[in-house]
């Protein structure tokens, strides 16, 4: 059985959250976060104040779980999502999610950043009539 991608990225293009695991000194945390994918690149945004931001700074090995598939990977922190340099990332956030970055966004801050999650890891649960079959793993 192989991880079916084009799925993963339906799945992602599609959720409204996924679970995001950070891990700081063996400590690990996980919360909801709303997702931006561009293809199979996958951004979160978040204040640069926040836990997940400081551990991901300190550990970039990351866990997420999405539908039924988890993968493991990377944080890349991208900087400001007020940076010129982020502006595609930014605009796609908006399109994906129109209140984002208004003055009706509660969650806002101005040292919000962007991370792009990298997948180097990724399994599925493959399903027939409703019915678990197996796992699909594909290992970078």
């Amino acid at each position: 059985m192989e991880v079916n991608f084009k799925k993963l990225e339906r799945v992602l293009s599609t959720a409204e959250v996924i679970y995001l695991s950070t891990s700081k000194n063996d400590m690990v945390s996980s919360r909801p976060v709303s997702p931006l994918n561009i293809g199979l690149r996958l951004y979160v945004r978040t204040s640069a104040a926040s836990r997940k931001a400081k551990e991901m700074l300190s550990n970039p090995n990351i866990a997420v779980c999405v539908g039924n598939f988890y993968f493991t990977g990377k944080a890349k922190a991208l900087g400001s999502v007020f940076d010129d340099r982020n502006t595609e990332i930014k605009s796609a956030y908006i399109l994906r999610y129109p209140d984002s970055f208004s003055e009706g966004d509660e969650f806002i801050k101005s040292d919000e950043v962007f991370f792009e999650l990298l997948i180097e890891n990724a399994s599925e649960w493959i399903y027939e009539d409703g019915v678990p079959i197996g796992l699909a793993e594909r290992r970078s």
